[in-house]
C-alpha cells in the first residue's frame, strides 16, 4: 500500500532513537549544514571536496526540503536531544540510479560525533522505516574507496556489498534484484 506524503510526514517528521532525535529539516538549517558539509574532514573521500560556501549548502537544503514536501520524507537533521546540537544529516531519499527507483541512504556527521555510533543508529533507523513504510525499492549506499567507516555503517544498517554494481563508488544495497543472467552468460 503506497502511503500519502502527509501520512509519511507524520511518520518520518520526528523520529526518536535510543540516543538521537531525527527531525525534519528546517529552512534555518543552512548554517549548520554548512558547518558539517563545509568541513574538509567530512569530505576526505569526496573528490569535489567540501561545500565552498553557505549559499551552496542553502541550495542543497532547498532541494532536500522540496523532497520532503513532495514525498513526505527525506534526509533528517540528526540531533543530540540533551544539547539540541545538530550532529549531522542523513536518512533516505527517493532517486533514480542505474535506471531504477531506489532509496539513497545518506549519512554525514560532524567529526566531533565520529566514533560514537550515531551514523549507524541513524542508518539502521532509516533502513527500518524505509522497509516498513516506503515502496519496496532497493536501499543503496554509495561509498568512496577507502572510506572504511562509511562502508561499515552501510553494513551495520543491513546493506550488502554489491561489487557487480560498483562504478566510481563502492555500492552497498538491500533488496537489489538478483541478477537473472545464467552464470555462463557474459556480463556487459
Amino acid at each position: 500500500m503506497r502511503r500519502l506524503p502527509a501520512d509519511l510526514a507524520t511518520i518520518f517528521g520526528e523520529v526518536r532513537t535510543g540516543r538521537l532525535v531525527l527531525r525534519r529539516l528546517k529552512e534555518s538549517d543552512g548554517p549548520v549544514l554548512f558547518a558539517v558539509d563545509g568541513d574538509p574532514a567530512t569530505h576526505r573521500y569526496t573528490p569535489g571536496g567540501p561545500a565552498p560556501d553557505l549559499a551552496s549548502c542553502e541550495q542543497r537544503l532547498r532541494g532536500w526540503l522540496a523532497h520532503w514536501k513532495e514525498e513526505g520524507y527525506g534526509y533528517w537533521a540528526v540531533v543530540l536531544p540533551q544539547t539540541e546540537q545538530v550532529l549531522g544529516f542523513g536518512g533516505v531519499v527517493h532517486r533514480a540510479w542505474n535506471d531504477r527507483d531506489v532509496l539513497n541512504l545518506y549519512y554525514r556527521c560532524t567529526p566531533s560525533a565520529w566514533g560514537h555510533g550515531y551514523a549507524t543508529e541513524l542508518a539502521q533507523t532509516a533502513v527500518a522505516l524505509a522497509q516498513e513504510y516506503l515502496p519496496p525499492w532497493p536501499v543503496i549506499a554509495l561509498t568512496r574507496p577507502g572510506n572504511i567507516a562509511s562502508m561499515r555503517t552501510a553494513e551495520r544498517a543491513g546493506l550488502l556489498r554489491r561489487p557487480d554494481l560498483d562504478t566510481e563508488y563502492i555500492v552497498f544495497a538491500l533488496n537489489w534484484p538478483v541478477d537473472t543472467l545464467p552464470s555462463s552468460s557474459p556480463r556487459s
